[in-house]
């Protein structure tokens, strides 16, 4: 009986050794399994793709990097540079008063902000475009889409319809008139410039030549009042037209 139970006891022992072993092997080889399996998920992905805010060698974005060149100084400190921009400083344009003066002027300020803020022709088309209301919009409407998409052709378009390109310089003193915001006087000076351009004889010519001129002056104001107390002064020339309205000007001023 007791050859029996040792017998017995030696074999459980063995079994519960060979057990142990094996558990320990399982225990042992765990970790490297692991490791294989981590190392195999790792090569599946590029380092790159993964963020890490504290990994300072990552690549920054192009547009960052232009970003920071562009903003940074000789010190490295960075300085953002704040331009704003001509373009959205124009004012609009109606063309409304048909007056040539101001749609050169118009356009000098337009054509000074596109070179400011180095626009591309097909900017300045859209821009352009979108400056233009009233009869000015009307008329940038019916021109041709090859047309309004090139800056080239839509400017001598509109130097042809506002700006009197083609136009003699006598037909435009023909059809001067006064604008509303400037006065009878400043309307004389504009009136006699535009007849010198024209080369005529509005200072030195006969007298009915110098008269005609200040008739045409009268006929295009647009104060019906002054122009019926001028025509009953039957003013010879540029001269005294000039001198009544200085002191019309004068008078107004000084009763205010």
């Amino acid at each position: 009986m007791q050859t029996f139970f040792d017998a017995a006891m030696d074999r459980f022992l063995k079994e519960q050794h060979t057990t142990e072993t094996r558990s320990a092997t399982t225990v042992r080889k765990a970790p490297e399994m692991q490791d294989v399996d981590m190392e195999s998920v790792g090569s599946r992905h590029d380092p790159l793709d993964e963020f890490d805010p504290d990994d300072l060698s990552i690549d920054i974005p192009r547009r960052a990097a232009v970003a920071s060149a562009e903003t940074s100084t000789n010190a490295g400190v960075a300085a953002p540079r704040i331009r704003v921009s001509a373009i959205s400083e124009l004012k609009e344009f109606s063309g409304k008063d048909n007056d040539e003066d101001r749609a050169r002027s118009w356009l000098g300020k337009v054509k000074s902000a596109f070179i400011r803020d180095q626009a591309p022709d097909c900017e300045k088309c859209l821009v352009f475009g979108d400056l233009l209301t009233g009869p000015a919009r009307n008329w940038y409407r019916q021109l041709s889409r090859s047309t309004r998409s090139n800056w080239k052709s839509l400017l001598e378009g509109f130097l042809i319809q506002y700006c009197g390109r083609g136009v003699s310089v006598v037909r435009q003193y023909y059809h001067a008139r006064k604008r509303s915001d400037e006065s009878p006087l400043e309307y004389l000076h504009r009136l006699n410039v535009a007849g010198m351009r024209a080369k005529l004889p509005i200072k030195d010519g006969s007298a009915a030549a110098r008269r005609e001129h200040v008739e045409h002056f009268i006929e295009t104001l647009d104060d019906r009042e002054l122009a019926d107390q001028l025509a009953l002064l039957r003013l010879s020339d540029a001269e005294v037209l000039e001198d009544t309205l200085c002191a019309r000007q004068t008078s107004q001023i000084s009763t205010r």
